[in-house]
């Protein structure tokens, strides 16, 4: 008797089990450490570093400022000092006069001081970190403190710029100060408001510089007259350079703007003596990131372009794909 499901090759060994061994694949060599190494350094120097050279570039340059602008405050610290001594005199003599406009003179002369095509002061003496440097001011009779018994639309002329104030009297306070911070964004201006309520606005240093410090306002009766506009003198939160330059010295009260100015040129040499002492640790970090001692061990770029060609050239097409840095800040400047 046959039994079904039995193979009749059942004796047969089968050529891919333990009858015949299979050869192992050949194993594939690894490339060493030396060779990724240097490929990596080839794209680091080609990707990596142009962002980390201008790094350092913007680095030095801003710190550079800074020396310049320690410079600058040293300097104008000593004029004042000279400038308040004569102004402490009861009387002064032809050469006080002249030596009196001699240092306004040298004083407007160091706060136009630039470096990089930039000014390295604002005109509060305060050391410029950035693109936009902020002058702040406050304007008699504009805030938040009076009632609201009527609607009124007040109107300002600022540096030949019309911002409209709709005073709302059912609107509410939040809303209000939101609808008047953009309509001073149209005018290229910033505003905010301060424990007294006040409007602080804020003027770019370079506007600042080009304007005699007036605003024209008219209203309808309530915080101010209605009729004319009329010219009203801004007050600055921080001694300014216009102060000293316009201010007669034997004037009463002079000492105490000179003394006001002398201060404030002091609080900022000494905020800017530990903005420096930061400023040269990360520069000189970013030195150090610069060098890298494997790299000396794989000669330079131009040996490794005429041994291996191909790989450098592949190397310069993967780096330089796509914008660098300097090449996005330069577009933008055009803009």
């Amino acid at each position: 008797m046959k039994l079904t499901g039995i193979p009749n090759n059942r004796n047969k060994v089968n050529a891919t089990s333990t009858g015949k061994i299979k050869k192992p694949d050949k194993l594939q060599t690894r490339p060493s450490s030396a060779s990724l190494l240097k490929q990596q350094m080839l794209t680091m120097n080609l990707q990596e570093r142009p962002k980390l050279i201008a790094e350092v570039s913007d680095s030095h340059k801003m710190y550079s400022r800074l020396l310049m602008a320690g410079e600058v405050l040293r300097t104008v610290a000593s004029e004042l000092l000279k400038l308040r001594q004569i102004a402490e005199l009861p009387q002064y003599t032809p050469q006080q006069a002249n030596q009196i406009d001699a240092i306004k003179k040298k004083l407007i002369f160091w706060s136009k001081k630039r470096l990089f095509d930039q000014h390295v002061v604002d005109v509060s003496f305060a050391p410029i970190q950035n693109d936009h440097p902020i002058i702040e001011f406050t304007i008699p009779g504009l805030d938040l403190n009076r009632e609201r018994f009527r609607d009124e639309v007040v109107s300002l002329y600022i540096n030949n710029r019309l911002v409209a104030l709709a005073f709302e009297r059912t609107e509410e306070r939040d809303v209000l100060v939101e609808q008047f911070k953009l309509m001073f964004a149209y005018a290229h201006l910033q505003l905010r408001i301060n424990s007294q309520q006040q409007f602080v606005v804020g003027m770019q240093d370079q506007h600042w510089r080009q304007w005699d410090g007036q605003v024209y306002v008219s209203g309808q009766g309530g915080r101010y007259a209605e009729g004319p506009p009329v010219a009203v003198n801004v007050e600055p939160l921080f001694p300014l350079l216009d102060h000293i330059t316009r201010l007669p010295v034997n004037e009463e009260g002079a000492i105490e703007q000179i003394s006001w100015l002398i201060e404030r040129v002091n609080l900022m040499y000494r905020a800017l003596s530990k903005v420096l002492k930061n400023k040269k640790e990360k520069a000189n970090q970013l030195i150090a990131f610069c060098t890298h001692p494997e790299l000396q061990q794989f000669g330079s770029f131009k040996e490794h372009l005429k041994t291996n060609p191909e790989l450098s050239l592949t190397s310069i097409q993967r780096g330089f794909t796509g914008p660098t840095r300097d090449n996005v800040i330069k577009l933008l400047k055009k803009i």
